[in-house]
């Protein structure tokens, strides 16, 4: 798993309208992205190599690989394995901040253009990948649009209002 993608050509896309519906999330890594160099590809074998030799020092402790194993040995066969068995569970930058004519999708208060009474909250408006542990990254969203829908129930919005005294 890489955290900072060059690709950004993953989808989410939903199969009804029907909210309870699971989306359909397609990361489209390595030759199906936009990472036409294969930058995500290499790094993530770099990445294998280095903890390889990094734990090599460490074979009194390490009784055996587990993954990729011992006999996924060359850049080949490391990039097949990697291909194969790649994922990802934090689909996000699918619906990010900013300027609609520049690709964003929803404003500064997480509203959806051109949509009354929609807002996003979820890993899907940021920009670019957060880090590793994304969660913390979706809590201070939560929390800003948290103060965001409030600061509208206080301003007299009556969508936010009732939203602010039922949770």
């Amino acid at each position: 798993m890489k955290a900072h993608t060059v690709n950004t050509a993953g989808r989410v896309t939903l199969r009804s309208s029907d909210p309870r519906d699971v989306p359909d999330i397609n990361f489209h890594y390595f030759e199906e992205g936009t990472d036409t160099a294969q930058q995500d590809l290499e790094s993530v074998v770099d990445g294998i190599l280095f903890v390889r030799k990094m734990t090599a020092r460490l074979g009194h402790l390490i009784e055996c690989e587990e993954l990729p194993g011992p006999d996924v040995q060359t850049r080949e066969e490391l990039r097949q394995f990697i291909r194969d068995n790649a994922w990802g569970h934090h689909a996000s930058c699918t619906c990010p901040i900013g300027d609609p004519a520049a690709g964003g999708v929803v404003n500064r208060d997480l509203e959806v253009h051109g949509v009354k009474r929609l807002r996003i909250v979820d890993a899907s408006v940021f920009p670019r990948i957060p880090g590793f542990f994304i969660a913390a990254s979706i809590y201070m969203l939560g929390e800003k649009a948290s103060d965001i829908i409030s600061a509208a129930a206080e301003r007299g919005r009556p969508a936010e209002a009732e939203w602010a005294r039922t949770g």
